[in-house]
């Protein structure tokens, strides 16, 4: 490539690309053993094309230490945002996103690991992005947004499956997709726990969702990875913001944690369902849980999992062991403003 082209977001991929082939083409077959995203199932172009993304943006060369993204940055005079932007390519990680909205190249997409929502673009437009579809591949940051980059493989949205297969009545719908999240509710309620655990061992075992969920009920940021909210979960429940939560709580549940507070901080699942109400969903960003028990899980104040006992699997209901003597001060202290 020529040294003196002005390289400008519009064609700094392609100037990487040239940069990349003119450098190091030498490298590629040393390197290509180690190529993480192999797909056998793609033709030798698409194969290549994946590669060499990853071998210009993640790839750490050992004679450098650093990628070839970087060095390219180093080395030529680049504008300071697009300095940036371009470096953000380092941080590509590889996932699976649900389209909310398609604007031709404009998307917005919902993360299906932790539930996080944000724009992002794709280099080109195609009619195979529709709301709904899920998008498997690579993307990364570049400056408020996101970026989708190698190859990209769309997976049809439930409805369309359910069409092609027959199945496009509401009431079938309705059947289907009430099986699948009853499916990612059981899932997500198979964690173990017991009567010691603790606030962050059993958020650990969240899923993203649910996190995210709680992160907006306690008015902390959902931005982040998901053990820097948990937390901030945590410290959230350990500070003077407990007596708030607890103030604001229904009344009914209120009694549910003294009544698991009487069993000892935990109690089996079904003894805490026959009294109250624990009606839940799976989606907590989007439907946050409502019902007497839902609310104290929306808040971290009671967990669901199993437990062993006597050789049996039983589903427990839990409060976090180093909440429990903290929570009778504030629901003693909520008292008075009663």
């Amino acid at each position: 490539m020529e040294k003196n082209n002005k390289i400008t977001e519009e064609n700094c991929k392609q100037m990487l690309f040239e940069y990349t082939v003119e450098n190091y083409s030498h490298e590629f077959e040393n390197a290509f053993k180690d190529f993480p995203y192999y797909n056998e199932n793609l033709n030798r172009e698409f194969i290549f094309k994946d590669f060499i993304e990853w071998f210009m943006s993640e790839r750490i060369r050992p004679l450098t230490g650093k990628t070839i993204v970087r060095e390219f940055v180093e080395k030529f005079d680049i504008e300071s945002d697009l300095k940036i932007k371009m470096l953000q390519l380092e941080q590509m990680r590889l996932g699976k996103f649900e389209i909310l909205e398609c604007h031709d190249v404009d998307l917005v997409v919902r993360d299906l690991k932790d539930g996080k929502i944000y724009p992002a673009k794709v280099w080109n437009a195609n009619e195979e992005y529709k709301p709904g579809r899920i998008i498997m591949g690579r993307i990364h940051p570049w400056g408020n947004i996101h970026r989708f980059a190698g190859i990209l493989h769309i997976k049809l949205s439930n409805e369309e499956v359910f069409k092609r297969s027959r199945f496009a009545g509401p009431d079938m719908m309705d059947v289907v997709m009430g099986q699948f999240e009853l499916s990612m509710l059981k899932e997500a309620e198979d964690i173990i726990i017991n009567p010691m655990s603790t606030a962050t061992s059993m958020l650990n075992k969240y899923p993203g969702e649910w996190v995210n969920g709680i992160c907006n009920a306690l008015g902390i940021s959902t931005k982040g990875k998901k053990r820097q909210k948990v937390k901030l979960i945590v410290e959230t429940l350990h500070s003077d913001k407990l007596f708030t939560i607890v103030k604001k709580l229904p009344k009914k549940s209120i009694e549910a944690i003294n009544f698991v507070l009487s069993e000892g901080g935990w109690t089996k699942y079904l003894q805490l369902s026959r009294r109250f109400n624990g009606e839940i969903g799976y989606w907590w960003v989007e439907q946050p849980p409502t019902s007497i028990i839902g609310v104290l899980r929306l808040h971290s104040i009671l967990f669901v999992g199993k437990m062993g006992i006597e050789g049996r699997m039983y589903k427990i209901a839990a409060i976090p062991l180093e909440l429990r003597e903290k929570l009778k001060i504030a629901i003693k202290k909520s008292l008075k403003f009663m």
